[in-house]
This record gives C-alpha cells, sequence and structure tokens, in this order.
C-alpha cells in the first residue's frame, strides 16, 4: 500500500505578502492627502513626500526580488557543477546586495580553480595510470567500472596472441565460456568488493581465444566503497603468483 502523504500543516506566508504592507501605507498617505489636507501647500508637501515614499518601495520590492531570483539560479547552477557562474549586478549601485554578489560571485571563482586542478590532478593521475599499466610485465586486466571496458597488458595479449587490447564488458560476457569468469568477476566488484581470487576460462573475442586462467581480482574504491577501477592479475593454474 502506498503510504498517504503527511499534509503540511505549518502556516506558511510568504515574504512578498509581508512586502505590501508598507505599499499599502504609502497608498493610504497618499488617500489622506486627498481627502484631509485642506491647503495646497501641505497637500503638495504629503503628496510628494508619499510618492518618494511609495517610489523607493517599488524600487526596493523590485531590486529584492529580482536578486532573489538569481541568487537561487546561482546556487542551482552551482549544485549542477557549473562553477564558471555568477551574479552579475548593477555596477553603479553600493549596497547590501551589491556586497552579496560579488562575494557569492568570488566564491564561483575559487571553486572553479579548485574545480580546474582536481581535474588536471586526476588527469595526471589518470596518464601516470596508463603509462605505467602499459609498461607493465605482468599479466594485468584493469577493469574501469565507469566506460565498462576491460584493458589487457602487454604480456596478456601475447598469450592470448592478440593485438587488441581493449574489451567491453558486454562482450566478454557474451562469449559462450566466461560465464563462471564474469559471474565471480562481478561478485567481487558489487558484493564482495575486496581482494578474491579463483580460477575461471576466459575467452576473447578474437581467433577463438580461450584460456584457464588463475585470477587475482584486487579493488580501488572511491569514498562511498564503491568499486570504479579493479586489477585482475592473471597467472597460469599451476604457475605461483608474484607478490
Amino acid at each position: 500500500m502506498k503510504k498517504k502523504k503527511e499534509r503540511d500543516r505549518s502556516f506558511k506566508l510568504p515574504l512578498k505578502i509581508l512586502w505590501f504592507f508598507p505599499g499599502l501605507t504609502g497608498l493610504g498617505g497618499l488617500i489622506a492627502a486627498i481627502y484631509l489636507v485642506d491647503t495646497f501647500s501641505l497637500f503638495f508637501f504629503v503628496l510628494v513626500i508619499t510618492l518618494l515614499y511609495i517610489g523607493f518601495w517599488i524600487y526596493l520590492t523590485l531590486r529584492i526580488f529580482r536578486f532573489n531570483k538569481r541568487l537561487v539560479n546561482y546556487f542551482r547552477r552551482l549544485l549542477s557543477g557549473d562553477f564558471s557562474t555568477g551574479i552579475h549586478d548593477i555596477s553603479w549601485i553600493d549596497d547590501e546586495i551589491t556586497l552579496i554578489t560579488n562575494l557569492a560571485t568570488k566564491v564561483a571563482e575559487h571553486l572553479e580553480t579548485y574545480d580546474t586542478l582536481r581535474a588536471d590532478r586526476t588527469a595526471l593521475s589518470l596518464r601516470a595510470l596508463e603509462v605505467l599499466f602499459r609498461r607493465a610485465s605482468r599479466k594485468i586486466i584493469m577493469a574501469d567500472f565507469d566506460k565498462s571496458v576491460f584493458k589487457f597488458t602487454k604480456p596478456l595479449q601475447q598469450a592470448f596472441g592478440v593485438e587488441q587490447d581493449i574489451f567491453s564488458f558486454n562482450v566478454i560476457e557474451k562469449q559462450p565460456n566466461n560465464e563462471r569468469f564474469f559471474r565471480q568477476f562481478l561478485l567481487a566488484a558489487l558484493k564482495d568488493a575486496q581482494v578474491k581470487e579463483f580460477t575461471a576460462t576466459l575467452e576473447l573475442p578474437i581467433r577463438n581465444s580461450s584460456l584457464e586462467l588463475k585470477f587475482k581480482f584486487v579493488p580501488i574504491k572511491d569514498r562511498s566503497e564503491k568499486v570504479r577501477i579493479a586489477f585482475l592479475y592473471v597467472d597460469n593454474p599451476d604457475d605461483d603468483p608474484d607478490d
């Protein structure tokens, strides 16, 4: 059964409604000036003051409500990962809203700088990992869960007699002799998420290559303990694996 949504019994009074009270006060003053003031000079003075009051109120209303809209859009863009954003304000006005917009723009600039540094460091780490992986002397498979691909080192390519070094998860899964390998691989990655050894047949779609191998699954996790990359160290079943 679907749970009934709890009714929100809290009293909500939008600030926009509250903001209309000063305007109504000014309008009341205008009406009073028309009907209650009997001398023209006093009437003119009250009329000018009231119109200035209403005009200033309208200006504040438009400025605050427009700023609120820009601020909400600013935070939405930040949450979506767009750190190149900012809040643009009227250049010739210098008040509290201008101060907040300038600070918000500086925050976005700092976040963009940190994001660029993070992206550069991540890219550098990935390039270094790629270079080390390609120059590895051991038979290793790198499983990239973000791209859903297996990458083979050169010694493993030579063991299978293939030149291709990248195979998708889907292609490996579809090979008829890979049922045990792929099942153990998914269990190690999604359920166990820790170092695990198993023996299985691995078949490639090229030249119908198929070998019985021993695998050592070593996961690399992110902060949420989710496996993002895994290394499978490959040995023949009769060989002693290297430490």
